[in-house]
This record gives C-alpha cells, structure tokens and sequence, in this order.
C-alpha cells in the first residue's frame, strides 16, 4: 500500500512529535527515585561498567557505554573483541524490555557468580533477568501496564521502552556531569576522532 495523496496526510510533524514525547513524559514520570540515586551511586563506585543487551535495547546500552567513557569512566561493551573479564567490584548494566531475552539472562547470570555488581535496567521488574539483579530500575512501559491500558502509546511494541530508557540513562549522564564537574573540554578530549 502506497499513500496516494500526500498532502492529506492528516498527522503534523509537531503534532506527532507531540505524541512521542507526553508517552515519554508519562512513563518517566513513574521512574522511581531511590533507584535513581542508587544506580548513580553504583556507577561512581565501580571499578569497570560492562553493559549488555539486544536489539534496540542493546543500541540504548551501547549508547549509554560511549557517553560514560565520554565522562572519564571504564566502560565495555559485553562481546567487543576488546572486552576485558568482568571480576569482583565491577559493574554489569543489563538492558531489556522484556526481562527475558535468553542471551542478556544467560550474561547477567555469569556476572552476578563472578561477583560483579548488576544493574538490570526493565519494563518487567519481576522477570526472569531481574532475579540476577542486585538493583532492578523500572522503566515502567511494559505492554500489560497502564500506559497501553489507557491506550497512551501509539508505537511499536517496545519502541517506548527504548525511548524513555535512552532519556533516563542521559539524565544519569547529566546527574555525573554536574556532580564530577565534569568539563566540555575534557569530554572532547575522549570523543571518537577516526571518524
């Protein structure tokens, strides 16, 4: 199918920009603070941040990874060739809509017998990957909660999760920024350069 008429096309850029953004702001809106504190907490504290996930949420987890590396932390990305062998006082952020993607479960499981610290980022806080979390951060967008209840979200699947997972993980960038005083100049200085 092939839209015929492209000037009846009744959505606006703004107005469905719009949409996107207030499911956004509602799902960001039940983040949890306590949480919050000690997720950045956690990353101040660790030695190196391994991050983990698949599909889309591994996108938003490998994003996460280049913007901590940016503000001076040791930060790898889980199946890099170059990915050290996570030990204890580390860090393992697992990102999954879901909570049950085979592989980011399988990863958490060895992270957490390997002594590792891990971070479980989901829009299902009582799933299979959060059984290995030692802090579970709600993204609360899950398809069975109230936002596609109310019939709030108009995308895709996990679409949402992903989004306001991306937001809440760079106001966790932001948050260290402000509290290392962390400087443009000196984050450039860690910016990719082969590119």
């Amino acid at each position: 199918m092939k839209i015929t008429d492209p000037d009846n096309i009744e959505s606006s850029i703004k107005s469905t920009t719009k949409t996107i953004i207030n499911e956004i702001d509602y799902v960001l809106d039940g983040i949890k603070e306590d949480e919050f504190k000690k997720f950045i907490a956690a990353i101040d504290s660790s030695k190196n941040i391994f991050v983990t996930g698949q599909g889309r949420s591994g996108l938003v987890a490998r994003t996460f990874a280049m913007r901590l590396t940016h503000i001076e932390f040791s930060c790898h990305v889980v199946g890099e060739t170059t990915t050290p062998n996570i030990d204890e006082g580390d860090m393992l952020i697992a990102c999954s809509s879901s909570g049950t993607t085979s592989i980011t479960c399988h990863i958490a499981g060895l992270a957490k017998r390997l002594n590792a610290l891990v971070v479980v980022i989901t829009a299902h806080p009582d799933s299979e990957l959060s059984k290995y979390a030692d802090l579970t951060i709600e993204i609360p967008a899950s398809d069975s909660d109230q936002v596609i209840q109310s019939q709030l979200t108009a995308q895709f699947r996990s679409t949402l999760f992903e989004q306001a997972c991306l937001v809440y993980l760079d106001a966790v960038i932001l948050s260290l920024v402000r509290l290392l005083n962390r400087e443009e100049v000196e984050m450039m200085k860690r910016h990719a350069n082969l590119e």
